[in-house]
């Protein structure tokens, strides 16, 4: 028994939907503080850092020099959430197009903290959708301090991406 990327990705895509929904009916919560004096200083900074590394490592697996920043401020939830939903489209088409036997060879990537890696493209694809997990969760602790309630059940038991 395994987890299908689709399964993960479906559960993701479940997850961004409703946090979309949540911050543009509270739009001031994009501001709500983060990490104060740090990289992702307020959740909407994090959401851009969420959507830019998806990108960042599609990017990396298509052999392209991997964007810097996504051009968003991160204080406007519908234009930041528009540009995660064209990055997740241009990864649902690589995927598509992935052989499986390529998805399962090791190559080098480069990445910005780590240096080089040898993985799969498959664990890099994983990585993002873990990563993008990671961070919600982050997120919803953020709104909860700041007097908030976060949108729905987020665990992937309320999920319908599973059976």
């Amino acid at each position: 028994m395994e987890l299908t990327f689709d399964e993960f990705r479906r559960y993701t895509q479940e997850e961004r939907d409703k946090w979309r929904t949540w911050f543009v009916a509270h739009p001031d919560a994009m501001t709500v503080e983060m990490q104060p004096g740090g990289r992702h200083a307020s959740v909407g900074v994090l959401i851009d850092h969420i959507f830019l590394v998806e990108r960042r490592h599609l990017q990396r697996l298509r052999g392209a020099p991997p964007d810097t920043k996504t051009g968003l401020s991160g204080l406007n939830a519908p234009p930041l959430f528009d540009y995660g939903a064209s990055v997740r489209r241009e990864l649902e088409q690589f995927v598509a197009e992935l052989d499986d036997d390529v998805a399962n060879e090791p190559r080098t990537f480069t990445v910005q903290n780590g240096g080089d890696l040898v993985l799969t493209p498959r664990k890099l694809l994983f990585h993002c959708l873990l990563h993008e997990t990671r961070h919600w969760a982050q997120i919803a602790l953020a709104i909860r301090r700041a007097g908030l309630e976060p949108p729905g059940n987020h665990d992937l038991i309320y999920s319908k991406a599973l059976k």
